[in-house]
């Protein structure tokens, strides 16, 4: 995947307000540093992107369009759960004078998109928060407590897999910070003004093959791939990447601006 380090140098306001993110989110993270050991085999597959995320479930209905007369929008909601790197900033590279091992942290969201079956594109918004674990919780009990929540919002491209069966698909839009911890009482207060972080992004959608290397209908027990942006490289779903035994839609998020997946097998 195309990577670009996204850069604040020319904004003096952008880095002040990262400093303050980055200054907060050390605070409340100190709690948590227990917790990293844990995260290292998870964090192995955020495949060298800023944001890894799964959909853990999906809720899709199909109704009309009420802009366009005939046409059918796909409307869906879904959780999502992964693993933010560090050094992006959703997991401030300072966490590492805390806790030397880490190397992500977790990062849960709920998504909605309303993608047209004619040109498999659309509007998607959801809501996000980074956690932690929560005073009381075991050291195995998922992260819940919110130490950065915002809003995402941008648009979705799946014209390769409504169109032409390639289970991938591209989203760019904006991460914004809207609230952070006070690191006194572990309570979410608004920033003084949102930080707004630029993303581009690739879906992995899961799919099975037979012995003669043809897609075939998952029955849970036959292995599942993600297909790489050379359209050809199979990557096979690990255990990790499961929902209750279900492979996941994987998530893979960049910060700054790339060019997608999408964009370039259009050029080919």
């Amino acid at each position: 995947m195309i990577r670009h380090e996204c850069s604040s140098k020319g904004d003096p306001d952008m880095v002040k307000q990262l400093g303050i993110v980055a200054g907060l989110a050390v605070s409340l993270m100190l709690a948590d540093t227990s917790y990293a050991s844990d995260r290292e085999e998870q964090a192995d597959s955020l495949g060298g992107t800023g944001v890894t995320l799964y959909e853990i479930s999906e809720r899709v209905t199909f109704d009309p369009d009420p802009s366009s007369a005939g046409v059918i929008r796909r409307n869906a909601i879904s959780p999502l759960q992964g693993f933010a790197e560090v050094g992006t900033p959703l997991c401030p590279s300072e966490l590492l004078i805390s806790g030397p091992r880490m190397k992500s942290c977790t990062v849960i969201a709920t998504g909605a998109d309303s993608v047209s079956t004619v040109t498999g594109m659309g509007p998607v918004s959801g809501t996000f928060d980074v956690v932690i674990n929560a005073p009381g919780n075991s050291s195995v009990h998922v992260p819940d407590l919110p130490v950065i929540s915002g809003t995402f919002s941008g648009n979705v491209d799946l014209s390769l897999a409504v169109l032409y069966h390639v289970p991938l698909g591209c989203i760019e839009g904006n991460f914004t910070i809207t609230q952070m911890a006070d690191p006194a009482t572990g309570m979410l207060g608004s920033l003084p003004q949102p930080v707004v972080l630029p993303f581009t992004g690739t879906f992995r959608m899961p799919f099975a093959i037979d012995t003669h290397a043809r897609r075939a209908r998952s029955d849970r027990q036959r292995a599942a791939f993600y297909l790489a942006d050379d359209l050809e490289t199979l990557s096979l779903v690990r255990p990790t990447e499961l929902s209750v035994g279900f492979p996941t839609v994987r998530l893979e998020v960049t910060f700054g601006s790339t060019a997608s997946i999408c964009q370039i097998s259009g050029r080919r």
